[in-house]
């Protein structure tokens, strides 16, 4: 049995494409691409504010989900630009991500779904069981 993960800041998103924040599928969590806009759907210019803007954005999905980032066992990341951000990427994913860290695959892209977006992140978070 599935069940969709909608935070009230998908909401819309969802209703739009049917597109869940998350899909649970028994104790695995497997999390949409998320990006870095704010609250309002705006993305900020600066790469600083996505990075840390699209790690927030995850962290709101996964507590919808009863999780954290320590459930976190794989990251996809998907960048323009992803050398140039590979510096900013690592301290900030350290103020979000603790030991063990999880597996991560970093992905040079061309474009992503929102024009304004230069990163986007998806992962797999393991739960407990309930």
């Amino acid at each position: 049995m599935r069940d969709v993960i909608v935070p009230s800041v998908w909401t819309a998103f969802y209703d739009e494409t049917h597109i869940p924040a998350a899909v649970r599928v028994g104790n695995t969590l497997h999390v949409t691409g998320h990006t870095g806009e704010t609250a309002d759907g705006s993305f900020p210019d600066d790469l600083e504010a996505q990075i840390r803007g699209t790690f927030a954005n995850i962290a709101l999905t996964l507590a919808e989900a009863g999780a954290t980032w320590s459930d976190v066992v794989a990251l996809t990341t998907y960048h323009i630009g992803l050398r140039g951000q590979a510096s900013m990427l690592l301290t900030i994913a350290a103020e979000f991500l603790d030991q063990p860290f999880p597996a991560w695959t970093a992905v040079g892209v061309t474009e992503l779904w929102p024009p304004e977006a230069i990163i986007e992140i998806s992962c797999i978070a393991m739960l407990s069981r309930r």
